[in-house]
């Protein structure tokens, strides 16, 4: 957090909330009041500033106001690092440019969508990544599954079913297991649409 919001803090510690005007999509861009935000110097101090409170609802800390975000899906929303090999150790970043050191665990939704557990909580890997990404796939022995193989596992995963599909991240393979739309906030503890007194 910056030391300008940390100051503002300390200086005006009661200002009250703002809720339903910040917004992140599933590709990671910003939204005010359903617009993209275009400004850098704006997205930086956002994302910067980005955190979760004490009841994991996430915000952006705005001086010495929390401005909640509501989120399309995740928290996070993770990118390919452009300088690093699907499945190798720091092959993401955060759609806030922080870099994704390791996986712990790894999804597929109903819709196709593939969620990765990290340090930092649960991503949603951004839709324009999943095919060079794809890459990463592979048997539980770490061999590249064939089309055929990948195509069926992840149909099988989609409909809710056990696969053996797993996940280059580094050195380890992660199981690739399956997980409902409707499940991800309860399961990785976050608030999706923060209201007052919700979080």
């Amino acid at each position: 957090m910056d030391e300008s919001v940390q100051a503002a803090l300390r200086k005006w510690p009661n200002v009250p909330a703002a809720y339903g005007w910040l917004s992140l999509d599933r590709r990671g861009g910003w939204l005010l009041e359903g617009r993209p935000l275009r400004h850098a110097r704006t997205i930086a101090f956002i994302n910067r500033n980005y955190l979760a409170d004490a009841h994991s609802a996430w915000l952006f800390q705005n001086g010495p106001q929390r401005v909640y975000v509501a989120l399309a899906y995740t928290p996070w929303v993770l990118h390919r690092h452009p300088d690093r090999p699907p499945g190798a150790a720091g092959a993401l970043v955060t759609h806030t440019g922080g870099a994704v050191e390791r996986l712990d665990g790894a999804w597929v939704d109903e819709e196709g969508n593939l969620l990765l557990e990290t340090p930092r909580g649960i991503g949603l890997l951004d839709d324009r990544d999943l095919v060079a990404y794809g890459a990463a796939f592979c048997d539980e022995h770490g061999r590249p599954p064939n089309d055929a193989a990948l195509e069926a596992g992840l149909a099988a995963l989609m409909d809710g079913e056990a696969a053996a599909l797993g996940l280059r991240d580094g050195d380890r393979i992660l199981p690739v297991q399956s997980i409902r739309c409707a499940e991800v906030p309860a399961r990785f503890g976050f608030i999706q649409h923060p209201a007052p007194g919700a979080e």
